[in-house]
């Protein structure tokens, strides 16, 4: 087995034993057994426990934000649009890791420093993301955002009501629908604008 094959077993190893058992129930000796090799090659990949989970975290969380690049991506649509898909797609990105197994959402949510520690860089990228989304929106002509990454940042607070472990113990359709409702406010505010002048006959 190359060296790659072999970190990648090990991988899927601990990814099926972590879905099911947690990170706290399972053991590098577990690890190894389930990988088929030995717990010294276990460590000869990966200094800890602690290591193998952090770098499934990243990986979750890289679904995550890929499924929000994705959407963010999509050509030819307006900004608002792809803003709000991006952030639909998080939704839904957060929810395929809660069908996935018991323990399956620990790896994006828990009190693990590993988690943790991959849970900030996924902030970072996510903010880059939606900042980006702004500021190419503001070029256009088609948002207003003076500050993207202020303003990003203001955003993400304010949907990070929209997250784990919140949205797995909450009706999802109750949920989709006040996602919806929080675009209509990101996008239109609670201000009332006044009408357009009418333009005088000529």
């Amino acid at each position: 087995m190359t060296e790659p094959d072999r970190r990648a077993t090990i991988l899927e190893a601990a990814d099926r034993l972590l879905r099911h058992y947690g990170a706290q129930k399972t053991t590098v000796s577990d690890v190894a057994r389930e990988a088929g090799v030995g717990v010294g090659t276990v460590y000869l990949e990966f200094p800890s426990k602690e290591a193998i989970v952090e770098e499934l975290s990243r990986s979750r969380h890289r679904e995550v934000l890929d499924a929000m690049r994705s959407a963010a991506g999509a050509a030819r649509r307006p900004f608002r649009e792809r803003l709000t898909r991006c952030l639909d797609a998080r939704l839904e990105a957060l929810y395929a890791l809660v069908d996935a197994g018991t323990h399956a959402c620990d790896l994006v949510h828990c009190v693990s420093a590993a988690v943790k520690t991959a849970q900030v860089s996924f902030h970072h990228a996510e903010l880059a993301l939606v900042a980006d989304l702004l500021r190419r929106g503001t070029e256009a002509g088609e948002l207003e955002a003076a500050d993207p990454e202020a303003v990003a940042s203001t955003i993400l607070r304010a949907y990070a009501t929209f997250s784990l472990p919140w949205i797995a113990t909450r009706d999802r359709g109750e949920t989709r629908a006040a996602l919806a409702a929080m675009h209509h406010l990101l996008l239109h505010g609670v201000l009332v604008r006044p009408p357009p002048p009418r333009r005088r006959p000529a």
